[in-house]
């Protein structure tokens, strides 16, 4: 398999001076800049080059930044080339870069969106202390069990992230994360505290909901092109009403990190690439990918540029998407013998597919909605031979996922529907 998926990261990952490389050798960073600067009203350069770092760090400010730098990254990797990007996900803030990278938002949405999630949680921050803990070297199961311990005492401390089988991410007020630290220390736990400015992922940004979901409603959402994998659930998002949902829920729920690793893990993703700044995703990443190699794109672009570079190559020597659909067409067992019905349901659809497989020999790059048709036209021979619904699911999925076709799932249920 050579299955790619991108990576964008969260709050935590920004740093003066983050960048600035970029922003001086690509036009492309520089105007993506400028157009954020328009929408919130001040210098984007000013803030992640110069600005003091307490004034980056802010919610309201390192949000917005990381998205912005991170989707003009993105844009730099794919610039003049057709990236085969199998599926995306980000880690919680980078989830609205993932959606707007498969484009689900448009960046005008995107920025005005994360700026006002930005301010949102910063403001329901400010009125209790609150913060973040890391718990490493212990399971997540013994984690939970010890804070459930604790919490029978009377305190209420949260899991926010489930980042990986030994390192899990707890929220609460200042003073029981004190307590707690002691107490999991206790029981053979290192805990950190995070740099963060509240209990993020939690019940505690219950006062953030309606700001910024007021902000939610007033943006545009579609279907990913590409797959976007959930914080919230762990999986691909389903619909532009679930994303928007899972948006508003990812507030005051735990980011199930683990969860989309293990799912993109078992798809045997063989390159992962985080697109933005510091290596944060990388670093969780490693550990938990097996042989599948894990890239940044701000450490090593080069590494980056010769890997994805491997991945067209090697997609460009697999059957194409129309030729995959031409081979379960006519390796399908037909049950149908109208003749009339075959003809119109079978024989008139496999010449279209055969045009279309014409066209990609003879050079032409095929379109999404080529795409489409070549799935309308599998699913309609299917149905037409009366091929099982199960077998035809099989058959579209282990097509899909192979040639990183896995979005276009969703429009072949809804053609057979």
């Amino acid at each position: 398999m050579n299955d790619l998926v991108i990576v964008f990261p969260g709050q935590g990952s920004q740093f003066t001076g983050m960048g600035k490389h970029w922003y001086d050798e690509h036009a492309a960073v520089r105007d993506r800049f400028a157009r954020a600067s328009d929408l919130l009203g001040y210098s984007l350069p000013d803030l992640c080059f110069t600005a003091p770092p307490a004034e980056l760090t802010r919610t309201r400010h390192a949000q917005v930044s990381l998205l912005v730098l991170s989707y003009a990254l993105y844009e730099v990797l794919t610039e003049g080339r057709e990236v085969p990007v199998t599926a995306m996900t980000g880690h919680s803030l980078g989830e609205i870069t993932a959606l707007l990278a498969a484009g689900a938002l448009s960046f005008e949405d995107a920025v005005r969106l994360v700026s006002a999630r930005g301010e949102a949680m910063e403001t329901c921050a400010a009125r209790r202390a609150t913060g973040m803990v890391a718990a490493v070297r212990v399971p997540v199961a013994d984690v939970e069990r010890h804070v459930a311990e604790f919490n029978a005492e009377g305190h209420d401390v949260q899991v926010a992230n489930y980042n990986s089988p030994t390192q899990t991410v707890l929220s609460g007020t200042t003073e029981d994360l004190a307590e707690l630290t002691t107490y999991l220390e206790d029981r053979g736990a290192k805990v950190a505290k995070l740099n963060v400015a509240g209990a993020f992922h939690s019940t505690h940004m219950a006062g953030a909901l309606p700001v910024f979901t007021e902000a939610l409603d007033a943006v545009e959402i579609t279907e990913p092109r590409i797959p976007v994998y959930s914080n919230v659930t762990g999986r691909p998002h389903e619909d532009p009403a679930a994303i928007r949902r899972a948006l508003a829920v990812q507030l005051t729920s735990p980011v199930r990190w683990s969860e989309i690793t293990d799912a993109l893990v078992a798809n045997r993703t063989r390159l992962w690439i985080e697109v933005g700044p510091k290596q944060v995703l990388k670093k969780m990443l490693v550990p938990v990918v097996g042989s599948g190699e894990v890239l940044n794109l701000d450490e090593d672009p080069e590494a980056v540029y010769a890997a994805v570079a491997r991945v067209v190559e090697a997609k460009r020597r697999e059957p194409s998407l129309v030729g995959l659909c031409m081979g379960a067409a006519a390796a399908t067992r037909n049950r149908n013998f109208d003749n009339d019905e075959y003809r119109e349901g079978v024989i008139a659809p496999y010449r279209r597919l055969q045009e279309l497989d014409q066209a990609t020999q003879d050079g032409a790059e095929l379109s999404d909605d080529d795409r489409r048709e070549a799935v309308e036209l599998l699913t309609t021979i299917m149905a037409t031979k009366r091929v099982p619904e199960d077998e035809q699911r099989d058959r579209l999925d282990t097509i899909l996922r192979r040639t990183g076709d896995a979005g276009l799932l969703a429009t072949a249920q809804a053609h057979r529907a």
